[in-house]
């Protein structure tokens, strides 16, 4: 038996990290950015509503400016829903923004 621990597979993707690690409660988008670095996750959670999309760049409001993509698996939750209704209606726009981020056709870097 080996001690090495065996990888997390989703789908056709491979993890080495189990740990996931979540977007909330850092005191700046600097400090979340290097504490994701620092702890070798390579799955974050996002709350959708705290990501801005509106491409207006509103540089305290954008989280995703600070979370590499290449580097990171971006998993969206619906943290702050009050109900199953509204967690319908803030993940709806999920996929298609998951799909641009990952065919590097959409990045929060870019201007609309």
């Amino acid at each position: 038996m080996s001690d090495k621990p065996s990888k997390l597979k989703i789908a056709d993707r491979e993890f080495t990290s189990r740990l996931l690690v979540g977007t909330g409660k850092f005191s700046s988008n600097e400090a979340m950015r290097d504490a994701l670095i620092a702890s070798g996750t390579e799955i974050v959670t996002v709350a959708l509503r705290r990501a801005d999309l509106s491409g207006k760049h509103d540089p305290f409001a954008n989280i995703l400016d600070f979370i590499d993509p290449k580097k990171f698996l971006l998993l969206p939750n619906t943290s702050g829903a009050r109900d199953a209704n509204d967690a319908v209606r803030i993940a709806r726009p999920t996929r298609t923004i998951c799909f641009l981020i990952r065919s590097r056709r959409w990045s929060p870097r870019r201007s609309s």
